[in-house]
């Protein structure tokens, strides 16, 4: 079944990742030496639960979404744990992906249910108390997974359909944007996956191409002609990403790597397994006095080990969200 050839697709193996030959644009610097990180583990999960996204509130709470049995959890900056919420990730075998926060506080979670569920991919909202409501309702052949807010307006990836969705407050959810630069390399592969913003422009990373894919806000919130801003074997299973305020933006990869790509388009692995990486997915910066250059990161451990949320003091302040 297509559901059962996703899931090994998800776990982007080394093998796959190195098949793929990768350009590096004109210009554009890399570094495959490792600069000095040591992540600290905050907290633990069961083998399986796959920590898949990481969201932090503004007291500094961290949320992630335990993907493949579908709970969302609080944890503690000191790592106590209390689920907040679960959902229905389907009867084929689905994961719950991408989380943020509005303006508001309320926290949205991407579903995907793979095509043999009866229960439709969508997008959630967790309210008080971890009341959860279905706010997006996507087609069979959907995977929402990245998400991020932009001027009050949600924005996720969508990993099958190389799209980009957009979804405004008490709307519907329509494709903002779908290009084949989004698009995944093969009909079963993961294109668009982590999702943010900078300086009026949306940011995707592409997981099969290994590519971090700028799109400028045109007149009207319309989207502008996508562009490549990276491309290189390190970035190979790129998943989540986070800015700092001064533009870098931070790349978990699931090959084991912390990546950086500077404002000035240089590529650094700031981290790797030696550093405690495990399947790494989505990097979040901390929001309290001090913890906003504390940079959080969900690791999966897809292929055994024990997953974890672990930090490391990084110098420079995290991009506040949601913009």
């Amino acid at each position: 079944m297509k559901y059962v050839r996703f899931i090994f697709l998800i776990a982007f193996s080394a093998a796959f990742a190195l098949a793929v030959s990768a350009a590096i644009p004109a210009g554009l610097a890399t570094s495959a030496q490792a600069a000095p990180a040591r992540f600290r583990v905050i907290t633990t999960f069961n083998p399986g639960d796959f920590p898949e996204s990481l969201a932090v509130d503004r007291s500094g709470t961290l949320y992630t979404s335990l993907g493949f049995i579908g709970e969302v959890v609080k944890v503690t900056p000191r790592g106590h744990q209390q689920l907040l919420a679960h959902l229905d990730v389907g009867s084929a075998g689905g994961l719950i992906t991408g989380l943020a926060f509005d303006s508001a506080g309320n926290l949205y979670v991407a579903d995907a249910t793979f095509e043999e569920s009866p229960t439709p991919p969508g997008i959630f909202r967790i309210g008080a108390r971890g009341v959860v409501t279905r706010v997006a309702t996507l087609p069979a052949d959907s995977f929402p997974n990245g998400l991020a807010f932009h001027d009050g307006t949600l924005y996720f990836t969508d990993s099958t359909l190389g799209a980009i969705w957009r979804l405004p407050p008490g709307g519907k959810a329509t494709i903002w944007l779908q290009d084949a630069l989004l698009a995944p390399k093969t009909a079963d592969g993961i294109g668009a996956n982590g999702l943010a913003f900078w300086r009026g422009s949306c940011y995707v990373a592409v997981s099969d191409s290994g590519t971090i894919v700028r799109v400028p806000f045109g007149a009207g919130g319309h989207p502008g002609a996508p562009v490549v801003v990276a491309q290189a074997n390190l970035l190979q299973t790129a998943d989540g990403i986070a800015f700092d305020i001064k533009g870098n933006l931070y790349i978990a990869v699931n090959d084991n790597r912390l990546v950086r790509l500077a404002s000035d388009g240089a590529l650094t692995q700031l981290a790797a397994k030696s550093d405690g990486l495990a399947y790494p997915t989505q990097p979040a910066f901390g929001t309290t006095g001090s913890t906003r250059t504390t940079l959080y990161l969900t690791n999966g451990a897809y292929y055994g080990g024990t997953p974890d949320i672990a930090a490391e003091d990084i110098g420079v302040r995290g991009l506040p969200l949601p913009q």
